[in-house]
């Protein structure tokens, strides 16, 4: 299990929701797009956790990881 930290910022664009990034502790960073509602913010923060327990992070392509 990692720890999270969630970080509400504004994005340049309403384009992308969220993004996750690994820490050099073991812990994880998810960026979340200030410019969303509450409701899409929590839907993009559910994508960002679909990719850690999928163990995304492993993977290369990253079609495959989107279109799942």
């Amino acid at each position: 299990m990692s720890d999270f930290r969630i970080i509400k910022m504004d994005f340049p664009t309403t384009k992308v929701g969220a993004c996750i990034t690994p820490n050099e502790d073991g812990t994880h960073t998810i960026f979340v797009n200030a410019r969303l509602s509450e409701y899409q913010q929590a839907k993009a923060v559910k994508h960002e956790l679909n990719h850690f327990y999928g163990d995304d992070f492993s993977k290369d392509d990253v079609n495959e990881i989107e279109n799942k």
